[in-house]
Formats: C-alpha cells, structure tokens, sequence
C-alpha cells in the first residue's frame, strides 16, 4: 500500500499548491441517513441525515485545501439523459424515503446559509458535474480533490496532483495508487465498467468478463474502440474463455458502444460556474436564524459558522498575492 492510500489527519495538497476541492454530496448524505435514520430534529422533523451531514462538515471541511470548494448534488437520478439512453439504468434502486428526500433540500439550505456552493442539474448528474468543474480547474491551474467513495470518479484523477479522498474512511488515492489498484489508466475506467458492467448502475457488460478480465483486454488493446475494430486480438488475451468473449465483442458492438455512453462522465455540463465563483463567502448575514430553521443543532451550529468564517478568511488570505501579482 503506497503513502497516499493510508489514513491522514492533513489536507492532501502540498504547501502552496492551488487546489480545488469538489464534494460527492450524496455519499456522505446516504451514509448519515443509515447511521442515523430518522432521528429527529429540535423540530420533531426527521432529522438524522441533517444531524450527520453537519457532524461530518464539522469533522473534514477544516482539513479542506484552501481555494475554491463546491457540492455537487444528484436530483436527475430518474431524469437524466442516461435514462434516455437506457431505461434500465439504475432502475433497479429504490427510490429515497420522503423523509430523505426533505432532509436533501435542508442540506443544501444548510450550504447556502454558510456561504458554500452546491450545485444540482436535471440532466446530469453528480460526477458529470464534478468532471465539468474538474476539467474547469484544470484550465485554472488547479490540481483536483475529490472527496468521495464512488469508483467512477476515478476518471476525474487525470494530474499529478490529483486526489480522489473519503475523508471519513482515511484514504487519499493519487492517480499512481488508482492504476495499481484498478489496473488501468484512470482514461480506460469508463471502457473497463462498460467491457465488465457495472452492477450499481444496472449496466451489463460482457459475460464472463470482470474487472481484472476487462484490464488485461484494455491492457492490451488500449480502449474500447481499439476492441471493438479487432475482436479476434481479444482471443489472444490470456484470460478464461478468451475465444467465447472475443465473439461477444464482435456480436455486442452497439450494446458496448451504448454501455460506454453510460459509463463515461461528461466534461462539458453547460452553465457551471468557473473556479473564481467556487470560493467559499462566509456564512449569509442571517445564518444563524436560518440553521436553526433548518433544524441543525446548537453545537454543530456555532461550530459551522465559525468554520465556514474561517474558509471564507483562509481564501481570501489565500489570494492576495496573487491579485498583487
């Protein structure tokens, strides 16, 4: 196990480095719903995704490099063009609890309250948004931290610099830690979910072909395009049933090339902010007021605003010299 994928109390970047800093939201929203349920608010609401999200905010945005910061959110996850392209995708999932669901636009209040910016989009989701503000940063001269558990983001870690990071479970995975663990270059990954399929998302790959199977292809031929103009080089991978996944190709090309369009995340969502509109603000004049509307408690409310302050100092401190230049 390299450095970077062992637990770490300190922001990634290293001194000086410009980073932007892009939240999976619902990640963290889902995992505090099922510690917490629906454990009320002051209110009476259900108020346990609310309780959590403010206990995790409190606990890993300090750490957070100093520069721009967004959240990005899913609300298209019945809507987006994917479903378009496939009706079947993701339809497996349930749909959220009303009592989810309530406490996901209080979230997102609690964030615009505290000078934060989260962003939503009907069309596309949560990591096309990411990888639309990552690819933005990059043309900004900004190194990416994506804090997130979800595999698929793996494609945003394209620099050096790079990191995809669960701040609650400890790991930092740079774009070196992504290709031992994946055995593929963070370009190939939407090529090696549609050869392998992606159970989470209903997509079906090829049968017999897992994650190790579709890298040792990938490995071989490049990508998915390169597979598909020369199936009868996928019978010489030395992988189990090669000849038999070699007539698949040759028989799936169209459910391939579909299964792609899923797996590959957009970089050219329209109307995103750039970089210099993601620096955090401060908390609003009436913060205060509008937290406790919301539901937040006392303690994880004072400790909030004071973080949300010092972001707010930290980036702008951060970017004098730089407007002195």
């Amino acid at each position: 196990m390299s450095r970077t994928e062992t637990p770490s109390a300190t922001p990634p970047a290293a001194a000086g480095e410009r980073v932007a800093t892009l939240v999976d939201s619902s990640i963290f929203v889902f995992r505090a719903w099922f510690a917490r349920g629906e454990q009320p608010d002051m209110f009476g609401r259900p108020g346990g995704a609310v309780h959590g999200f403010a206990h995790s905010l409190c606990q890993w945005l300090p750490l957070c490099p100093a520069g721009p910061v967004a959240f990005a959110f899913d609300t298209g996850l019945r809507s987006s063009f994917r479903h378009r392209i496939d009706p079947d995708y993701k339809a497996h999932r349930p749909p959220a609890p009303d009592a989810l669901r309530s406490q996901f636009g209080r979230i997102r209040e609690m964030l615009d309250a505290l000078g934060l910016v989260q962003l939503a989009h009907s069309e596309f989701e949560a990591d096309d948004l990411i990888a639309t503000l990552a690819a933005n940063a990059r043309t900004h001269g900004l190194a990416v931290d994506v804090l997130s558990a979800d595999k698929d983001l793996a494609q945003v870690i394209l620099g050096p610099d790079d990191r995809l990071r669960d701040p609650e479970r400890g790991t930092v995975l740079g774009r070196a830690d992504l290709e031992r663990r994946l055995r593929v270059r963070p370009e190939q990954v939407a090529d090696l979910l549609a050869l392998a399929g992606d159970r989470s998302d209903n997509i079906r790959g090829l049968t017999g072909v897992g994650p190790a199977s579709a890298a040792r292809i990938l490995r071989r031929l490049g990508d998915l395009e390169a597979v598909l103009a020369a199936p009868q080089e996928v019978a010489r991978c030395r992988i189990r049933g090669a000849a038999g996944i070699a007539r698949q190709v040759a028989d799936r090309a169209d459910a391939l090339r579909q299964a792609r369009r899923l797996t590959a995340l957009v970089t050219t969502v329209p109307d995103l902010p750039d970089p210099d509109a993601l620096y955090p603000q401060g908390p609003l004049p009436d913060a205060e007021r509008r937290l406790h509307a919301l539901g937040v408690a006392p303690p994880y409310r004072s400790r909030l605003l004071a973080i949300a302050a010092d972001m707010a100092r930290r980036h702008i401190a951060g970017r004098r010299p730089q407007q002195a230049a």
